[in-house]
């Protein structure tokens, strides 16, 4: 996957400022730091490795085969993923997006995707990051710019550093109702209801053992709030309303100019993986339609220690 070097920074704040690196091909998030803390780690030089950062859209995850069934049309799209003989993760990931605006603290791009016979569906992408007291906050917009009702999904791809710690000493903090099951090929194959939707800790990180996603606890108009905790410290993040569902994944691997890093990925998404072939979760938006979510990462504290509940 393609980067962007040294991508559109922006910050916030004096002594431990904020400060984040957007790429404009695909609109993803580079980095993220809090001082000389780092956040989100960002990658060398001109390749994203592992979609880190990227913008998933109109679907993420996998594609088996790179089959989608559009309302009983079924529709193909070229592999990206051999391993699993799967399209994957969408089709802006590596497209220059339009710079709309770049202030300090702030940065707005758009990209308009074209119809096309794998997805006949013209949607404009709006993707805006923003550093302010409570960290980075995400604004997303869609725009049905086409003349028939149009299916979608939408995710993002940061990973959270964690340090050297142990991964029987990472955790992930959150308020979920459901898990998903998934296939040897990375798919969802059945949606699972948890036993309570009470505060759960998902401790089971490590690379061999997670790559999954979980549906958090919704309620109209609010936040779904989780946390990313390690001896050393806790990363809140936040998705509101229009963004269900929480995909978590662990690595040992991730390029950084230190080398391979041990990071996880905490990913926003509005659909399971697979997504377009999931109906029940995906979005519609008839001809000129508007969807808008938003989600965030809050400067990391010092802990685990008492906490606030979620």
């Amino acid at each position: 996957m393609v980067g962007s070097g040294t991508g559109l920074k922006i910050s916030f704040g004096t002594e431990f400022a904020l400060s984040a690196l957007i790429s404009p091909l695909g609109a993803g998030l580079r980095s993220l730091s809090l001082g000389s803390e780092i956040v989100v780690p960002d990658y060398p030089g001109e390749e994203r490795p592992l979609h880190a950062g990227a913008v998933l859209f109109p679907w993420a995850g996998r594609l088996p085969d790179g089959i989608w069934d559009d309302r009983g049309v079924i529709r193909v799209f070229p592999l990206n993923d051999l391993s699993t003989h799967s399209a994957i993760h969408g089709l802006v990931c590596d497209e220059p997006f339009e710079v709309v605006k770049h202030t300090n603290e702030s940065v707005t791009l758009s990209y308009l995707l074209g119809a096309s016979e794998s997805y006949p569906h013209s949607l404009r992408l709006t993707v805006g990051y923003e550093l302010g007291e409570t960290g980075l906050v995400v604004h997303d917009e869609v725009i049905n710019e086409g003349k028939t009702s149009a299916p979608f999904a939408l995710a993002h791809h940061p990973y959270l550093s964690v340090g050297d710690y142990l991964w029987e000493d990472i955790r992930v903090e959150a308020l979920l109702t459901h898990a998903a099951a998934s296939s040897e090929r990375l798919v969802p194959t059945s949606i699972e209801a948890l036993p309570s939707s009470a505060a759960q800790s998902v401790s089971n990180i490590a690379p061999e053992a997670m790559d999954q996603s979980y549906r958090l606890t919704v309620r109209d108009g609010e936040h779904s709030h989780y946390r990313l905790i390690t001896p050393g410290r806790v990363v809140d993040m936040w998705q509101d309303d229009h963004w269900p569902w929480l995909h978590v994944y662990g690595t040992n691997t991730l390029p950084t100019d230190k080398g391979g890093s041990k990071a996880v990925a905490l990913e926003p998404h509005t659909s399971l993986p697979n997504s377009l072939n999931w109906p029940q979760t995906l979005a519609v938006l008839e001809a000129g339609e508007m969807w808008r979510g938003s989600w965030g990462i809050s400067p990391p504290t010092k802990g685990p220690g008492e906490r606030e509940s979620l």
